[in-house]
């Protein structure tokens, strides 16, 4: 089986550098876009150092003209794209009355256009192709909203329509193109650190907390077991459990029980410092601040969607084989 080209955008932290790296294990060629240039160039090289091929493009998702242009480059750089990942997004926390119209619009182009615009860009080069893969990460808030993270919450709403309406209409065409979406918990990432914050301290993840590594050992299963959905994290499932059999009642459980507006608060000072307009600065990173408290393998998730991580008692080490 030849070597995988894949793109990643959102590759500078989190879970797509995660993922890019456990690809790199796999000597996937890796096209890696995001607006931080020192951490995609950084990224580049830990990608050689494990035996995959990497080539960086800065693209700030949230322009069309961007992303075309970032698969233009991959086909130029790499002759295809088999697979496409949606990773970038941003945040901002605060109720809605805070937030200005300029964040709430910089917010949906970069959570939602931006996977959007990735789906798109990808589309036409697969179909060139006759073939191909689109992983969206999407968010367990995609299905059961949450206070204070409204333009998240409405754009991962809408990725998760997007996506579902691409793919049923690749399927009623009968295409092998493949369209799959993943829905996580919280996860421990830099995005809370990069976060706009209007409630005057930094915010946090709701726990349960999962490390990026299992949202990126999910995307690998994604590539090579396409599905529609994936809830990734035991947390994320009793969001949309909750929901889907309770749904009027979810949000007010969600605010009496779960506490979920103080649990999105840390006591630390926000710093006034976001990636929201402006890209981040500094070599990237995986993991968020939030790792002792954060869950680095999730039962549900090997057992349930049978995904072969190696760690889980449910899931036996199995070789990666993408489906071509």
């Amino acid at each position: 089986m030849s070597e995988q080209v894949v793109v990643i955008t959102g590759a500078s932290s989190g879970v797509g550098r995660e993922t890019a790296l456990l690809l790199a294990e796999r000597g996937a060629t890796l096209v890696l876009a995001a607006r931080n240039a020192e951490a995609l160039n950084g990224l580049r090289d830990e990608v050689t150092r494990l035996g995959g091929t990497a080539h960086v493009q800065v693209t700030d998702v949230a322009e069309w003209d961007q992303v075309r242009a970032l698969a233009e480059a991959a086909v130029t750089r790499a002759g295809r794209i088999d697979t496409w990942v949606n990773c970038a997004a941003t945040a901002i926390y605060g109720q809605v009355h805070e937030l200005t119209a300029e964040e709430i619009t910089r917010a949906i182009q970069v959570i939602l256009l931006g996977q959007v615009y990735g789906m798109k860009a990808a589309l036409g080069r697969m179909r060139e192709q006759g073939e191909g893969g689109i992983v969206n990460v999407a968010s367990a808030l995609a299905v059961q909203a949450v206070p204070l993270q409204s333009a998240y919450v409405a754009a991962k709403h809408g990725v998760l329509g997007f996506a579902e309406s691409l793919r049923m209409e690749l399927e009623h065409e009968g295409s092998p193109i493949t369209v799959s979406t993943l829905l996580p918990s919280s996860i421990n990432t830099p995005l809370f650190e990069h976060a706009r914050s209007k409630m005057g301290v930094l915010p946090q993840p709701v726990p349960p907390i999962y490390q990026p590594r299992v949202v990126a050992e999910a995307v690998l299963h994604a590539i090579a077991h396409p599905q529609s959905q994936m809830v990734v994290g035991g947390g994320g499932k009793m969001l949309e459990m909750v929901h889907r059999l309770a749904p009027r009642s979810a949000a007010t459980a969600l605010l009496r029980v779960g506490k979920v507006v103080r649990k999105q608060r840390t006591d630390r000072t926000d710093d006034n410092v976001d990636n929201l307009l402006t890209p981040s600065t500094g070599p990237g990173a995986v993991d968020g601040a939030f790792g002792r408290r954060a869950k680095s393998t999730s039962l549900y998730t090997s057992c349930w969607s049978n995904i072969p991580t190696g760690s889980g008692p449910c899931s036996p080490a199995v070789p990666w084989r993408p489906q071509r």
